[in-house]
């Protein structure tokens, strides 16, 4: 595939010490992405005991070309990289210094039914992305459920982020699980604490890809 720039708006999540980065796929990107989870299925490089979820199947990406790279995640990677590797929770901060060049490491798709979870958990690299395919329930309908409708704090289905707010406390910033986010990708740095809740009454599979941005090892001076 050709790889120019995909044009994508990409939008920011300012919380309190770690800005997020969020953007809808288009539908170049999105084909793209489905046919290459068919090739893995094909090839079946499967990467369960490298990763934290407690789900029935991950596997490898090939990123052919590196055409999703290139495409989508170069140009932003490098921008948040410059502007943000002094946030609190960067990986290896390096003060007067940046790396301007990331590269696509690991880069897999997740296939969870219900019941399954990825607890907490963070990634390796500098910055990390999740994005969601298929998201076959409704966050409405998996709250109110009759163990979590009485909760203070319902959270089947959910995505969930924490993060380190100004006062040093934890605190957590929740993605409600929706068909409507199908398409939705989001940006954050690798080191920020992150977990999937289990969803129930639905035999459909959860499917969605996730990937980590290292530093190439070229020092630039700002």
């Amino acid at each position: 595939m050709d790889k120019k720039e995909e044009k994508l708006d990409w939008f920011l999540w300012n919380l309190p010490t770690t800005p997020l980065l969020k953007c809808d796929l288009n539908e170049n990107v999105m084909n793209y992405l489905w046919s290459i989870i068919d090739a893995a299925k094909e090839e079946n490089k499967n990467s369960n005991k490298h990763l934290a979820g407690n789900i029935s199947e991950s596997l490898y990406l090939r990123d052919n070309d590196d055409y999703f790279f290139n495409s989508v995640l170069k140009d932003v990677g490098k921008q948040y990289v410059q502007e943000h590797n002094k946030v609190p929770c960067f990986r290896n901060s390096l003060g007067g210094y940046y790396i301007s060049d990331l590269y696509l490491k690991e880069f897999w798709v997740n296939f969870s039914k219900q019941h399954e979870f990825n607890p907490l958990h963070d990634h390796s690299g500098v910055l990390s992305f999740v994005i969601w395919m298929d998201i076959p329930t409704k966050s409405e309908e998996q709250h109110n459920m009759p163990f979590s409708k009485g909760s203070a704090l319902p959270s089947a289905s959910d995505f969930q982020m924490t993060y380190i707010d100004v006062t040093g406390s934890p605190r957590a910033h929740t993605i409600e699980m929706d068909p409507s986010l199908n398409g939705t990708m989001i940006l954050f740095p690798s080191t920020m604490p992150h977990q999937v809740y289990p969803f129930y009454d639905c035999e459909k599979e959860r499917v969605s890809i996730s990937g980590n941005l290292y530093y190439n090892g070229t020092f630039d001076k700002e």
